[in-house]
């Protein structure tokens, strides 16, 4: 009796407080002794009177349960239980006929047409009466056991298989009329950061206020869907133009993008959405999915909370992903990256202070793959913890080396993904990696971007004062740009504050950059925090900030990036 979901199966069972019985009789006596019977059990009860009229009805108001006559003019029982039957939405109806045909054929006839049980004429009330009580408990039963099947427990949406059936349905009603519609793929930011910083109940609560707030944001007659995790799926029926599904798909956004208070601390989520059309982005459930799926990622990748509709190119780029996920995951065991320097100067006497660690991947066919291509999907894959801890052992490794070999070198910044801060314990890691280098922890800089310090900030607080009380040093970088405000200098131990390269590009002639630069400076002078400016490459950046007092600087004025050989060769011999 399970079969596939009707699409109206919808969340809850509240409308099951009273089954409604559709009774199909030609003769008028027969119709009001079923109605009276069937409402003193507490029913409510439909009636037609011939086989075509309880089909039309049945259309228009789906009943819980059908009491069909067999004989009947116009269209008889048998025929209109095969034509109802027939409908995939009423596959699973469960039909009673009462017949007055006692013999085998008609009671094959019945079974055949895909009735559920028969009883004959003259009927015995009572035993209708407990038919009817059996047929609707096992009926209700196996709609409560479909929900489970069909639904997601959690949230109440419809899982991946009441989904798939929704878009079949959606795609065969948009083929029909020469319509449209449009699938949404949303997957929520920061969502794996808070469950494994927050625990799985806090996650829990996230997806249902997601869950609501999605519910609160499109039409009653659009479909939302969790397929897993922290990705959903809409589809918008009967939307021909774009500038519709840009509209309702804003709204989305602007309401995930809101704070959530979970445990009495606000978390900031929003989510990533990437947009397929039908018919221009596939014409079947497979190529529709797969095509959102691709520009979802897109949306990720230019910045999160944000959309994207399916382009043709996206499939090459998907592609491309695939490929370099696949070759990210034996990267590290094949030894394909690199840990290149680029150094950091003192603006009062142009020398080299320190340097900063940054990782390559020379792919053996694809030659040097740009940071920002593999960076972010070492963080979503999690192969960022391993990749992390990598370079921080064969950092901390070559600057023993170098102050071995005499070089008045004791400043070397290492950057710490959001993922790794929260999935590893960087206590024990840098523990163990100064103790096994014999390393000063004062040489040693961690650079954090801002998102570490805005999610989960009591647990953030104490993991950077654990590093601060071992010697450590905590730089902010990129600082300006994320969500942390100015006050977060102040409440976490912080010690170095970086200017992100996109302020610093602008001075000296952009006056917003430069008041932006100047504020900085300003409030960690007064904070007394260390600064430093990055991507300097004129002459007259230089100039301008020394003139701010930021007096330590990287950037391609002195050098790009560059191998350990290098480094040493052309920056450490020369210093």
């Amino acid at each position: 009796m399970l079969g596939s979901p009707p699409y109206s199966d919808q969340l809850g069972q509240d409308d099951w407080s009273s089954p409604v019985i559709l009774v199909a009789d030609d003769d008028p006596a027969m119709r009001l002794i079923l109605r009276h019977t069937m409402e003193q059990d507490g029913y409510q009860v439909l009636e037609a009177t011939n086989g075509l009229e309880a089909i039309q009805m049945t259309s228009k108001q789906v009943p819980d349960l059908i009491l069909m006559d067999a004989v009947m003019p116009t269209m008889d029982g048998f025929e209109a239980t095969v034509e109802i039957k027939a409908m995939a939405e009423h596959a699973d109806l469960p039909i009673l006929v009462i017949t007055s045909l006692d013999d085998d054929r008609s009671v094959s006839r019945a079974f055949e047409a895909g009735a559920y049980d028969y009883i004959t004429k003259p009927v015995n009330w009572a035993v209708l009466r407990q038919r009817v009580r059996r047929m609707l408990n096992i009926v209700e039963a196996e709609r409560k056991i479909r929900h489970l099947a069909y639904h997601d427990p959690l949230t109440g949406l419809p899982n991946r298989l009441l989904f798939m059936d929704r878009m079949d349905q959606a795609i065969c009603r948009a083929m029909r009329s020469d319509d449209h519609f449009a699938l949404l793929f949303i997957d929520i930011d920061n969502f794996k950061v808070i469950n494994d910083s927050m625990g799985h109940d806090a996650g829990d609560i996230l997806l249902t206020e997601v869950t609501r707030r999605l519910n609160s944001s499109v039409r009653r007659s659009d479909t939302i869907a969790r397929l897993g995790g922290d990705e959903f799926t809409v589809i918008l029926e009967n939307v021909s133009e774009p500038e519709s599904v840009v509209l309702i798909t804003k709204s989305l956004l602007e309401v995930l993008s809101d704070p959530i208070t979970i445990n009495q601390r606000e978390v900031h989520v929003g989510a990533s959405v990437g947009i397929a059309m039908y018919p221009q982005d596939g014409t079947s459930f497979g190529h529709l999915l797969k095509n959102a799926d691709t520009a979802m990622y897109r949306a990720k990748a230019l910045g999160r909370n944000t959309f994207q509709f399916y382009t043709s190119e996206m499939s090459t780029a998907a592609m491309r992903r695939l490929e370099l996920e696949n070759s990210l995951r034996y990267a590290i065991e094949k030894e394909e990256f690199i840990v290149y320097y680029q150094p950091k100067y003192d603006l009062k006497n142009g020398r080299c202070i320190g340097m900063e660690a940054l990782v390559r991947w020379d792919h053996p066919e694809k030659g040097l793959v740009p940071p920002d291509e593999f960076i972010p999907l070492a963080e979503e894959t999690g192969m960022i913890v391993p990749l992390g801890e990598w370079v921080i052992r064969k950092a901390c490794a070559q600057l023993r080396d170098w102050q071995k070999s005499g070089y008045a070198i004791d400043d070397l910044s290492i950057n710490v993904s959001p993922r790794q801060f929260h999935e590893q314990d960087l206590c024990a890691l840098f523990r163990q990696v100064l103790n096994e280098y014999e390393l000063d922890p004062g040489n040693i800089q961690i650079e954090l971007t801002e998102s570490v310090l805005v999610e989960n900030q009591d647990t953030a607080r104490q993991v950077l004062a654990d590093l601060h009380t071992m010697g450590l040093n905590i730089a902010l970088d990129d600082f300006g740009t994320g969500y942390a405000s100015m006050a977060y200098l102040r409440d976490f131990p912080i010690d170095t504050v970086k200017i992100d390269r996109s302020f610093v590009l602008g001075i000296p002639s952009d006056r917003e950059n430069i008041a932006i630069v100047r504020a900085i400076a300003g409030l960690t002078n007064a904070l007394g925090l260390d600064l430093i400016a990055e991507g300097v490459e004129t002459a007259e950046q230089v100039e301008f900030l020394k003139n701010i007092e930021c007096y330590r600087a990287q950037g391609y004025f002195w050098s790009k990036p560059v191998s350990s050989l290098h480094f040493e060769q052309e920056i450490l011999k020369r210093a």
